[in-house]
């Protein structure tokens, strides 16, 4: 059953704050910082020995513990030179750009210039979608929880330049398609970022790169952080993208590549940061203080935006745009990011006073972070992330999977290979090969589990179409539609890799 926090809005949101917890006691162990210090030594050790096996070039990592903070970098920025990642190399960090929109948003909602249990037409009475419905009901607090229903990635279709860029894309809304009825299920969706960060621009009064600049980055002094839409990258210190080596290969092989943000994606994922400046970030998340020690944030505004608001996929929530993860009574917001050559993440368990930083310049981020973060998270607070298991190959549970699955620049298919099931992955959201086809189960909630292989782990969930039928498949935050023709059959037009 779908739940929601109930959104009572008026001109401030004390009101709403009364049903929110208070910000729970820490639980953090009492830990030195030369102790913290050795098991993060620990840590990055074993981090090093995993991107060399994972055939990546480098990544930085950061932690705060309590007081404490600790960082590091590991490997090259660019395959062909010496020049050592630190943690003051810039990475792109994509979509956790997210969550500073949500942020500015909630420190205007703070202000009372901002109600986020408004409609989007009452904020912005020109704008439309293609459904009347969702239309209607849209409120702004909806943007963020990724359930309205429409085509996600519209958000990073281009507009002419000159002017508000996101005010043209909003303006081209009426052709958007609506997937789903609104809020009836959850997918990850830029299109509805998108939207938000024309309210909170047209709210505030000035771009959405302004008003991060002004509200997050300079009061924080994330003073290496910024926008940047640059043909090309910095001449030093720059973390290049690396698409993915799959079994045999060597680093050295690696061709780097560039892909410049697109103003379109603004508060989607156009930030470009460093470890240092997003363990400021972090400490922020933690605490809402800025880097004088005043309160930017109130704690209760930080509760708020971190608590799970909607149902997600797979059993996990989603508060403003943080995906909100329960480790047995624990809560932990957290949000990755995606460019292409680039993955990003940033952790939160409040109730530990911990949070965890990690930058990757390769296709094959994902796996690396996750392997990294989970490892930090245990080695200081002693939580461990429950894998998904798989509880067999039951054809009863798998035969509806079968079939080629439809996406926005990736496909994916389920085959049927005498008794044994596989799945198959073709994208353009990377420079390089897709990983092999790799043996699937179904777990015991009804579940594809991937069993092998870069995705092992990741879970599938079969839903109804909007007619009752089972033709949509989530899987890694995305809805995919049951299609007749080929797994690699993806019109590269459009895409970022067009020159």
């Amino acid at each position: 059953m779908k739940r929601k926090i109930k959104l009572l809005f008026a001109v401030i949101i004390s009101a709403l704050f009364a049903v929110q917890p208070a910000f729970a006691q820490k639980k953090q162990k009492t830990m030195t910082k030369k102790e913290g210090q050795a098991i993060f030594d620990a840590e990055v050790a074993k981090a090093a020995d995993l991107i060399k096996k994972m055939h990546i070039p480098g990544l930085a990592v950061g932690v705060i513990y309590g007081d404490n903070s600790y960082s590091a970098g590991l490997g090259v920025t660019k395959v062909g030179t010496d020049e050592a990642v630190t943690p003051d190399t810039k990475f792109q960090i994509g979509s956790v750009t997210k969550t500073f929109l949500s942020t500015v948003a909630m420190q205007q909602s703070e202000q009372g210039i901002l109600d986020l249990n408004a409609r989007v037409v009452d904020i912005l009475p020109w704008w439309r979608v293609s459904d009347p419905d969702a239309t209607s009901k849209a409120r702004v607090v909806d943007l963020f929880h990724h359930r309205a229903g429409w085509y996600g990635d519209h958000g990073f279709l281009r507009v002419p330049p000159g002017g508000s860029i996101s005010e043209k894309v909003m303006l081209q809304a009426a052709y958007v398609e609506q997937i789903y009825p609104f809020d009836q299920t959850w997918m990850y969706n830029n299109t509805s970022i998108t939207f938000a960060t024309h309210v909170v621009s047209h709210v505030g009064g000035k771009p959405i790169e302004t008003l991060i600049e002004e509200n997050l980055l300079a009061p924080l002094g994330m003073d290496a952080s910024s926008f940047n839409y640059d043909n090309t990258p910095p001449a030093k210190n720059y973390a290049w993208g690396h698409p993915p080596i799959y079994g045999e290969g060597s680093i050295s092989d690696l061709k780097p590549y560039y892909i410049p943000m697109i103003r379109e994606s603004a508060a989607s994922g156009g930030i470009r940061s460093t470890v240092t400046d997003m363990l400021k970030y972090a400490r922020f998340q933690l605490d809402g203080k800025d880097a004088s020690g005043n309160q930017l944030l109130s704690k209760k505004a930080l509760d708020y935006a971190h608590a799970p608001a909607v149902e997600a996929e797979a059993g996990d929530f989603t508060g403003l745009t943080w995906f909100v993860h329960d480790y047995d009574g624990v809560t932990s917001p957290s949000h990755g990011g995606n460019w292409p050559g680039t993955r990003s993440f940033l952790q939160l368990i409040p109730e530990y006073n911990f949070a965890v930083v990690v930058l990757v310049h390769s296709d094959r981020g994902v796996e690396a972070y996750k392997k990294v973060a989970n490892a930090m998270v245990k080695a200081f607070t002693g939580i461990e992330a429950k894998s998904p298991v798989a509880a067999g190959v039951d054809p009863s549970v798998l035969d509806p999977f079968v079939g080629v699955f439809k996406g926005n620049s990736q496909n994916i298919e389920i085959r049927k290979e005498g008794d044994k099931y596989v799945f198959v992955q073709f994208s353009f959201l990377t420079n390089g090969a897709d990983p092999a086809p790799a043996n699937v189960a179904n777990t015991a909630e009804g579940y594809f589990i991937i069993t092998e292989g870069p995705n092992i782990g990741s879970l599938g969930e079969l839903l109804k179409d909007p007619s009752g039928e089972l033709n949509y498949v989530r899987f890694n935050h995305r809805i995919f539609i049951r299609s007749n023709g080929k797994v690699d059959d993806i019109p590269s037009s459009g895409s970022v890799f067009d020159k």
